[in-house]
């Protein structure tokens, strides 16, 4: 699974990119950031080019977007940057040719997306005509090929930002494996700031704590842990890492209080899964354990009501075949509220045939 660097470290930084003068800002900011988990100057000097053609792209392109940033980390040697770069601009027609030098739609010499290509250890990209462009890339402080058995059998991701003004995000999440399954946490403290984070993260502690638990006891253990708190919403999901024996069907197990969504999506529909009404840490009137089919294809999306609820992912050709970040990405630009702390975290199980 990966380990984040420190408690903060799921948690992105934000950096709006609307006018020249905020390129540099964020090639600061980022590199900064690189700089204090221990990146080298080379590999620091890489992610500034990186950082520059993006924002660049995203004023010639769009005219304006953003770019999210947070420290990752597969083991304690293996640890680096994630970069998204998401704008609303005109999309991308061409995919392949845009990575080709040379290649430009607006005038310039065409070698910024070969260059980002060639810099990054990791790059997923979607884009579609008239729906933006949504870019994830990875900068690893060491050299040296994934190693998979850290990965684990689910890849996912997520977005995880407080409400704009804040330096704290109301909202956490964390994830574990466990014989065979893997289970995901995502709390949102009531209100936003200090308070709402102190109880987030007491959640995610508690998680943490608790093992192979069920997801209706880790709701119930989160209520006890969170009576000194403001309280929040909590939702605990769990999905199979390998399919179920004996053609037995493989299913997803939800359990929810609050505000917290949750669904299955596949490309033939999707299910939601429920939530019941209160508080954890103050008002638990019911805990109750959901379950849905799991799918080999399934992707399982569950968020904060920093996100709207009304979206549809058939909307977005081909984005459920790219990384899950890409998709909680997507999911943010287009229906957050602005008015709270957001996350949305999405996964999926990697098969054999799996890129």
């Amino acid at each position: 699974m990966e380990a984040v660097l420190n408690g903060l470290s799921a948690t992105q930084q934000r950096f709006e990119i609307g006018d020249p003068s905020q390129v540099s800002y964020a090639r600061r900011g980022i590199s900064e950031l690189a700089h204090s988990i221990g990146c080298s100057e080379t590999v620091i000097g890489r992610l500034a080019i990186i950082v520059t053609e993006c924002a660049t792209n995203q004023l010639k392109h769009a005219q304006r977007g953003e770019l999210l940033v947070r420290p990752i980390s597969e083991s304690p040697s293996r640890y680096g940057i994630e970069l998204l770069a998401i704008d609303s601009g005109p999309g991308i027609r061409d995919l392949h040719a845009c990575f080709v030098d040379g290649y430009t739609t607006a005038g310039s010499s065409g070698n910024g997306m070969g260059a980002i290509q060639r810099l990054a250890d990791e790059l997923d990209i979607w884009s579609a005509p008239g729906l933006g462009t949504v870019l994830r890339l990875v900068v690893w402080a060491e050299p040296g090929p994934a190693v998979a058995e850290l990965r684990g059998p689910i890849e996912y991701g997520a977005i995880n930002l407080p409400l704009e003004g804040e330096t704290l995000c109301g909202d956490a999440w964390t994830c574990s494996y466990t014989e065979g399954e893997f289970t995901v946490m995502v709390a949102d403290g009531l209100g936003h700031g200090g308070l709402a984070h102190s109880a987030a993260v007491a959640a995610t502690a508690t998680f943490a704590r608790l093992g192979p638990s069920s997801v209706e006891e880790i709701v119930v253990a989160s209520h006890e842990a969170l009576r000194p708190t403001r309280g929040a919403a909590l939702g605990v999901a769990r999905i199979p890492t390998q399919a179920a024996a004996h053609g037995a069907p493989s299913v997803a197990r939800f359990c929810g209080v609050g505000n917290i969504a949750a669904s299955v999506w596949t490309p033939y529909g999707h299910r939601h899964l429920v939530s019941h009404a209160g508080i954890v840490g103050h008002q638990l009137r019911k805990a109750q354990e959901f379950q849905v089919n799991w799918p080999q294809d399934g992707l399982l999306i569950v968020h904060s009501d920093g996100l709207a609820t009304r979206w549809d992912l058939s909307r977005y050709p081909g984005l459920t075949l790219r990384h899950p970040t890409l998709v909680a990405a997507t999911l943010y630009r287009d229906f957050a509220r602005g008015r709270d702390d957001v996350t949305v975290f999405v996964a999926r199980a990697l098969h054999a045939e799996s890129p």
